[in-house]
């Protein structure tokens, strides 16, 4: 069951690399800032690759660094999902599996299953938000 809103960020793409050309499977390396649970700072770093499987729509696996700002508290992001086009953005939708401490800032994210959706516009500014699996 789909649970609370807990995660709300905005970025944008830093980098892109080529992968492989049979595919092709490209790379591409963001920044995020945003607040977890309505108040906790964070910022998160990633990469995740492209995969194409249909025309317009996209098979993305990434992996992520989870910081409190400010602080040296982190967590693990494992990322599956779907990308497509709507109109000049792309809609990235998928799973999150989340590992931290047992204990700080974070700690409820250990062992958490997260739902997402991110916006990317054609200059690479993303929009991404994250709710809870129950």
């Amino acid at each position: 069951m789909l649970g609370d809103l807990f995660y709300q960020a905005k970025g944008r793409i830093t980098s892109k690399r080529v992968l492989d050309l049979e595919g092709p499977k490209i790379e591409s390396s963001y920044f995020l800032e945003g607040k977890m649970r309505g108040k906790i700072e964070v910022v998160e770093i990633g990469t995740f690759s492209t995969i194409p499987t249909s025309d317009d729509t996209f098979f993305v696996d990434g992996k992520d660094i989870v910081t409190v700002k400010g602080g040296n508290e982190i967590a693990t992001v494992k990322a599956q999902g779907i990308s497509k086009y709507k109109d000049s953005s792309k809609i990235i939708s998928g799973s999150n599996f989340y590992r931290s401490s047992k204990t700080g800032k974070l700690s409820f994210l250990n062992n958490l299953v997260g739902v997402y959706e991110a916006t990317v516009d054609i200059d690479g500014n993303i929009l991404y938000k994250v709710w809870e699996w129950k």
